[in-house]
């Protein structure tokens, strides 16, 4: 069957579209490796699985961050950066809560 018009436009949605916007801290505790990376910052959760390889850091800074909340550790070190500038928007994943 043919996509109804009314959901056509989700097909130029990011796939996070579809994800809940409340995400709890145990959900990001689940996604640990660094083939599968999350972390929360500043009440916010990402994807950083893709942004690995890329961090100025290695990304064995990241893959021991890895499903946690890390706001303070990433802001004493980033002081004032705002981390969607490095990242794809579709590593945003939700809120945290």
């Amino acid at each position: 069957a043919p996509m109804p018009e009314r959901e056509r436009h989700l097909l130029h949605c990011a796939p996070t579209a579809a994800i809940s916007k409340n995400i709890p801290l145990s959900e990001v505790s689940r996604h640990c490796i660094p083939a599968d990376c999350w972390v929360a910052i500043d009440g916010k959760v990402y994807d950083l699985t893709e942004f690995m390889d890329r961090h100025p850091g290695g990304p064995t800074t990241i893959t021991n961050a890895a499903g946690k909340d890390v706001t303070k550790m990433f802001n004493d070190i980033h002081k004032g950066v705002k981390i969607e500038q490095y990242l794809r928007p579709e590593a945003f994943l939700g809120s945290l809560g």
